[in-house]
């Protein structure tokens, strides 16, 4: 897995998602999410549902945007159509 900068940058914009697992897919997810948000130019706030599930989920907006584990490039294309509410929801 690549590196990158998960730090939160207050000038951009935030995102909220929320990320229904566990386990290691689950903690996965969340690293790829937010590598996700940076290359997009947002910050991801996640909102971290333990759950027992065979694959991470993920929801923005209480709908299922994401159902199992996917490489980063893949989640920023999900991730793309909620941008508009982001932009709206600067860092605080």
């Amino acid at each position: 897995m690549s590196a990158c900068n998960t730090g939160i940058d207050p000038a951009l914009p935030v995102l909220e998602v929320r990320l229904v697992g566990r386990g290691e897919d689950a903690m996965r997810m969340e690293k790829r999410l937010s590598c996700a948000g940076r290359a997009l130019g947002v910050n991801i706030k996640i909102d971290w549902k333990m759950e027992r599930q065979d694959a991470p989920r993920v929801y923005v907006d209480d709908k299922l945007v994401i159902d199992r584990l996917l490489e980063t490039t893949e989640i920023e294309r999900m991730l793309k159509p909620w941008l508009g509410a982001a932009r709206m929801s600067k860092s605080g």
